[in-house]
């Protein structure tokens, strides 16, 4: 497969061309639900990101599923190992793997399963995260946003364990991600799969803003996160 484009779970629009926040996504009883802080890079245009802006938060993911490869906790499919390591040689790597969970394995035939199981990634473009970031303040502590966000996810809490205080504006900001989407009835959602493989051109790419607009625009966080992106990714929508 050659390069294929992703849209963000929040709006709907094209990656690419654009910095995009990657979340790590497993299943509850209550559908997909964030199994990581947001993790921000490029949208590498491979369904996951690069140029990834590395600090504690990467640090303790990395860190936590190596450990769990180590403890065969966290299986890894062998036919990945050339690509990303077994363990995955970086958090790049191990993003990948979620990936893959994505766009080509089975539950049958999963990339990579934690627990028997499989850890998904979901991507937001970094304009619209940024925007509902900065809307949404919260005068509760990292503790107490940290327990709402990952309700029902005990592997968060082993990931994160003593280091929440230090992670607040991480916490912070995908509370303020989640909270929209609960706010609209909405839940975390994995790319389609009749979408997976193909790229976006200009002409696709204005058709996933304008429907954003028309859906979303009302938002006038949206709205304005909206005209940022569209600002970015300029010469991508007139190619």
């Amino acid at each position: 497969m050659g390069f294929y484009d992703f849209n963000c779970t929040v709006t709907g629009v094209s990656l690419k061309g654009v910095d995009a926040v990657l979340v790590g996504l497993c299943e509850t009883g209550a559908g997909l639900r964030p199994v990581t802080l947001g993790v921000a890079g490029n949208y590498n245009r491979l369904g996951s990101i690069d140029s990834i802006a590395e600090d504690l938060n990467t640090e303790l993911v990395l860190r936590y599923f190596t450990d769990r490869v180590a403890d065969g906790r966290f299986v890894l499919n062998p036919a990945y190992a050339n690509d990303y390591g077994s363990p995955p040689a970086g958090i790049e790597a191990l993003l990948s793997y979620f990936e893959r969970n994505v766009s080509e394995s089975s539950e049958e035939r999963p990339a990579a399963a934690l627990d028997g199981r499989r850890v998904f990634s979901a991507l937001v473009a970094a304009p619209v995260w940024a925007a509902l970031a900065t809307d949404a303040a919260s005068d509760e502590s990292p503790d107490a946003l940290f327990k709402q966000v990952f309700d029902g996810v005990p592997t968060a809490t082993e990931m994160y364990g003593d280091r929440i205080p230090e992670l607040s504006r991480h916490i912070r900001e995908l509370y303020a991600v989640d909270s929209h989407l609960r706010a609209r009835g909405r839940s975390w959602a994995l790319q389609p799969d009749d979408d997976i493989g193909d790229q976006h051109y200009g002409q696709e790419m204005r058709g996933f803003l304008e429907s954003a607009r028309r859906d979303l625009g009302g938002d006038p966080t949206i709205r304005a996160a909206l005209d940022r992106y569209a600002a970015e990714v300029a010469d991508f929508l007139h190619e």
